[in-house]
Formats: structure tokens, C-alpha cells, sequence
């Protein structure tokens, strides 16, 4: 496609090579952009950084992006170093790198959990935040013959941009540089902004979430079809069977055993209750599925739990559809969300047969303002669970009728997430993605990386950046496989503390059939009564652990330093200190003796 003209004002010189020069001082601070166009070629640009006393700010006017562009790099001089200089990179998913000697190689972050990161090289050390375009960037990391580069990738893919591209640059002074130093920076542009509130705050306000702070997340999957589904697109005739593995008569007696073990504070969520079992039949929700036991049982059920002090929530999503919904009339391919080829993405198949993703306007004008009053009828409060959408960046519908960029999605999305905080006092969804952390309460797993095994070759190690930002205003388990973490190896419970994470367990966590078990092998079941008693035994000793350190769910995690090469110090807000050990060998510090694969807790110095 021809170019639109470039405004004046605002055209820039064109670079004669990719290459800048890492050797850019402070004068005349500039960012380099490549743009890639359709026919694969490139055009390259500099951009001139409007200073202030503590940040560099960089906008690229939308109007000056060519038509049917693919993609803008963004580069800023203070983010290249050589191997073997000081300082380092991190990553809103937790990913740390310092500027080793290492063979070439890529890193690209797709998963861009939050709109910041964080640079340090002896040029000067960076908080960047990603206030336009936001959605559409993507972080990437390139090692060349010595030199590392970290940058932004807008992904554009032909479309025409909706905003202007913006990053705050955010300086930091060079005793305060840390990656700990940048997540504050983060912390408090959110806070200041009033995007977000702390959790004291917040719990103090809404009893729901002060108790879901005092309390480990017990998720109990009830039913499911297969997963893969056999039958992709299912109807009344070839639905497959459910697959009962807890009655509401039998969550009771889960109910029962918490409390015969001492466990007096949980929030269940009922997972799989509804028609279908677990993503049985998206959007249809109702009737209950009888071969659970039906409504009434299920009210009675959850009752019984919150008699007994426990606080009661169930699993939802708005995300997906399946075809199977149509056995209840509710199928409508209107609401599905339209690729740019005008066709449905279903990307993968579950227990309701081939998974459509939707339009979240489309969601929020139909489904919630049925469902959230029935389900608020039946008893439900707490923080209210929506799966996915927090765990995936926004997307963008084609649709003719209900066209959407990712600014708008999000804006729909959140739509959702604040009438579930209105309707049952709080909102849970599956991750940690933050254009939902407004109403967020708690996160299932902010990770899908499993702790224990090897990093991508230009990372060092992953450190809890996420939750030095949102600890203390958003509660969060920090990785799938931390999921019934007592049943697991002791790395995963170090993890689980070091990231500052409230207990995550889950019976039936594995449920498909072909063996791809995100949460790991280790599960809590309750077939018979031992294996209910062993498992709630399990899940007694997270408890127990728990109780001892949840006060720190509502403090800020301000500190997190490596002591040695196996040894980590997380700090809190109140002072409180936890040295964790995954050497072979106890490790000495501050006068006491911390045992391998074990941490000690260092109480606030009075």
C-alpha cells in the first residue's frame, strides 16, 4: 500500500543502518524505530526523546505509521550493552538476564503480562511503561556477535493503529537500580493513577476478600466430557457423557472433612457444576447438572459450606463458546469474536467440542446481567472466578456489527469484571495480566513456567517481578505447578513462598485425557474416604504454613535479592525478611542457620 504522507513537524531522519551505535551518550537522546512493511522491507527512523528531570518520553504519532505496516521496533540507546558490561534486563513475566558472554541467540516475550520492563547498562537504568499501542507490544531480546539489544515489537499486522505509540521512560538513580527499585516504579504509576488500591484497602471495604486473604483458594472439579473432545462440533445427538467425579452430596463431606482436620478457613470453587461439567456447553450454564444432583442440592451444598465458615464461589467463562450450546438455544455465531479473514478462531478443543473465541461486547450485553443474579441467587459470594481472560493479552473482532481493538476489548472485558465485583464481592480469573487488574482480586497462577526446569538460553533466572509489583493488591498463586504444592517437590513450596503466593490446591486438577496436565502430575483426589483424608491432610499442612506468614498477603513486596548462588531474600512491606535456601548445604546469615531446601522467616526488627 502507498504511505500516508508523514506530518512535517515530525519527520525524522532515516537511519542508514539497523546497528546504531551502543555508544549514544546523552546528547541528543534518540530512539531508533524499524518498521517493517508488507513486502518485507524495512523503514528505519529516529525519534527524538523528550527529556525531564527523571524520565524520557517517546511518542510516534499514529499518523505517521505507513499503511499496511507489520510491525514497529522500538529501541531505545540506554538498552544495548556488549557482553561482559554491568547490568541487566528484566521482564514482565519474571525473565532476568544480565549481559553475559553467550553464543547468539533470541528471546521474544509473548506474553506480556504487564506494560513494563526494565533495563540497567552503564549508559543509565530504565523503568519503561507502555501507555499507547500497549496491547499490541511484545518484548524481545537479541544477542549478535556480543551485543544485546532489549526492544519493543508493535505487531501491527496491516491494521491501522488507533492511538498513538507512547512509552514513559522512567530513570532511576544508580543506588536505587535494582529490578526491585523499577517493579516500585511500576507499583506506584499504577497506584497513582488509580488504576489500582492496595488490598488493605480494599479488604477492609469488602469482608468477601478479606476473608479470601486469610484463606487458600480449594478448587473442586466436579464434571467433565473429554478433554480432547471426540466430537468437535457436538449437538443433543452425539454429545458426549459427563464424567461425575464429585456430587454436590460429596462436596459436603469435603466440607465436613476440613473441618474434622481443623481447616477453618477456605474459599471452595465449584468447577464443572454447571450443565456439561467443565466447559461443557459455554455460554449455557443452567439448569444445573442433575447428574451432580441439581439446583437444589447445590444450594443446599453451598449452604452447608458457608455454615460451617467457609466462603463459596463457582467457575464461569465468558471467553469461549461451543457449539454444544446450542442443545439449550443459546448458540449464536454473532456474538463470536471475527478474525480479520472474517472467519471464527477456534483454536483448540475441550470438554464442549471446539473452543470459538467470543466478543466480549457482544458477552456483557447478553450473559452476565442473566447469569450473576441467578448465581447470586443459589448462594454464591465470594471472589467470583472468570476464567481466562486474565490470562491472555486483548484481543481484536473484526466483526462488522461489533468491531473491536484491543484498548476496546479490554475496556469490555472489564465491563465484566467489575459487575462480578459488585454482584458477589470480589473477581478471580485465571492469571495475571494486568488491562484486568483494576478489579482483580485474585490471580490463579501468574506463570505457566515451571520452576524447576531450564530457562530460554539468554535468561538467567526468573524472579518474582510481578509480584513485586502487585503484591499487596492483588492476591495470586505464582505458577501452575505450585498448584497442590504439598504433594510436589520442595523447590515447588520454596517458589510458593518466595513469591509471596496464597495457597492454590485443587481436586482433580487432572482431568485430560492425553496426559497434558498444566498443574502437574501431583493431584488431590477423594474417589474414597482415604483418599479424601489424604488429600485434605495435604492440603492441612499448606494451610498451617500459611497461617503463619498470610499477614504478609496485604504488604508490598519491596525487596527481592539473591545472598548467594542458591540463596534468596524476599522482603516485605512491615520489615519482615524470608531467607530460602535450594542449596544442598545451610546457608548462615544474620546469626542463624537456614537449612538446605528450607527458608527461615526473618520477623521485623523492632
Amino acid at each position: 500500500m502507498k504511505a500516508r504522507r508523514l506530518t512535517a513537524a515530525l519527520m525524522l531522519v532515516v537511519l542508514t543502518a539497523f546497528n546504531v551505535a551502543f555508544a549514544v551518550e546523552d546528547a541528543a537522546l534518540e530512539a531508533s524505530v524499524t518498521i517493517r512493511l508488507a513486502d518485507n522491507k524495512y523503514e528505519k527512523r529516529a525519534y527524538p526523546l523528550e527529556v525531564s528531570q527523571d524520565a524520557q518520553l517517546l511518542t510516534i504519532p499514529a499518523a505517521d505509521v505507513p499503511e499496511g505496516a507489520i510491525s514497529l521496533d522500538v529501541q531505545h540507546p540506554w538498552s544495548i550493552a556488549r557482553a561482559g558490561e554491568d547490568g541487566f534486563f528484566v521482564l514482565p513475566n519474571g525473565m532476568y538476564g544480565t549481559w553475559r558472554d553467550l553464543p547468539d541467540g533470541d528471546y521474544s516475550n509473548g506474553s506480556v503480562v504487564m506494560q513494563t520492563y526494565g533495563v540497567k547498562t552503564p549508559r543509565g537504568a530504565l523503568a519503561a511503561i507502555l501507555t499507547g499501542m500497549n496491547y499490541e507490544a511484545r518484548h524481545i531480546v537479541t544477542l549478535r556477535q556480543g551485543e544485546w539489544r532489549v526492544f519493543v515489537r508493535y505487531q501491527l499486522n496491516g491494521d491501522i493503529p488507533y492511538e498513538d505509540f507512547k512509552i514513559e521512560y522512567r530513570v532511576l538513580p544508580s543506588d536505587r537500580s535494582t529490578y526491585a527499585d523499577m517493579a516500585a516504579v511500576y507499583r506506584e504509576y499504577q497506584l497513582g493513577r488509580g488504576e489500582v488500591r492496595s488490598l488493605k484497602e480494599r479488604a477492609a471495604e469488602r469482608p468477601e476478600l478479606a476473608y479470601a486473604a486469610q484463606s487458600p483458594e480449594v478448587r473442586v472439579r466436579l464434571g467433565w466430557k473429554p478433554v480432547p473432545s471426540p466430537v468437535p462440533e457436538q449437538n443433543a445427538e452425539n454429545e458426549p457423557e459427563m464424567h461425575v467425579a464429585i456430587t454436590f452430596q460429596r462436596f459436603m463431606q469435603i466440607v465436613d472433612e476440613f473441618k474434622r482436620q481443623g481447616i477453618n478457613e477456605a474459599e471452595f470453587c465449584l468447577v464443572g457444576w454447571n450443565i456439561g461439567g467443565h466447559d461443557g456447553r459455554y455460554p449455557q450454564i443452567f439448569p444445573v447438572d442433575e447428574r451432580l444432583g441439581g439446583e437444589e442440592k447445590l444450594r443446599e451444598a453451598v449452604a452447608y459450606a458457608q455454615k460451617n465458615g467457609y466462603q463459596v464461589v463457582c467457575h464461569q467463562n465468558y471467553s469461549d463458546a461451543y457449539r454444544a450450546s446450542q442443545i439449550g438455544g443459546l448458540w449464536d455465531e454473532n456474538y463470536l469474536l471475527v478474525k480479520k479473514d472474517g472467519a471464527f478462531n477456534t483454536y483448540t478443543t475441550w470438554g464442549g467440542g471446539n473452543m470459538y473465541e467470543t466478543c466480549p461486547q457482544e458477552m456483557y450485553e447478553r450473559f452476565p446481567k442473566v447469569d450473576f443474579p441467578k448465581l447470586r441467587d443459589i448462594g454464591f459470594r465470594g471472589l467470583h472466578y472468570v476464567d481466562v481472560y486474565s490470562t491472555v493479552n486483548p484481543r481484536t473482532c473484526y466483526s462488522k456489527d461489533h468491531p473491536l481493538n484491543k484498548r476496546q476489548f479490554a475496556d469490555w472485558v472489564n465491563k465484566i469484571t467489575e459487575y462480578s465485583q459488585e454482584t458477589f464481592g470480589g473477581f478471580a480469573s485465571e492469571g495475571g495480566f494486568d488491562y484486568c487488574v483494576k478489579h482483580l482480586d485474585f490471580a490463579l497462577y501468574i506463570s505457566f513456567q515451571k520452576p524447576d526446569k531450564e530457562l530460554p538460553k539468554l535468561i538467567e533466572r526468573q524472579v518474582p517481578y510481578w509480584q513485586l509489583v502487585y503484591q499487596g493488591i492483588v492476591l495470586s498463586n505464582p505458577f501452575a505447578d505450585t498448584t497442590n504444592y504439598t504433594l510436589k517437590s520442595p523447590v515447588a513450596r520454596l517458589k510458593q513462598i518466595e513469591f509471596g503466593g496464597r495457597p492454590h490446591f485443587y481436586f482433580y486438577s487432572k482431568f485430560k485425557s492425553d496426559g497434558s496436565h498444566w498443574m502437574g502430575d501431583a493431584d488431590m483426589t477423594c474417589a474414597t474416604d482415604e483418599e479424601l483424608r489424604d488429600s485434605v491432610a495435604k492440603i492441612k499442612e499448606g494451610y498451617d504454613e500459611f497461617k503463619k506468614l498470610e499477614r504478609l498477603q496485604l504488604e508490598y513486596m519491596t525487596s527481592h535479592d539473591q545472598l548467594a548462588e542458591k540463596v534468596f531474600a524476599t522482603g516485605f512491606g512491615d520489615g519482615t525478611k524470608i531467607v530460602l535456601n535450594y542449596g544442598d548445604e545451610a546457608f548462615e546469615w544474620e546469626g542463624r542457620s537456614v537449612p538446605a531446601m528450607d527458608y527461615v522467616v526473618f520477623e521485623p526488627k523492632k
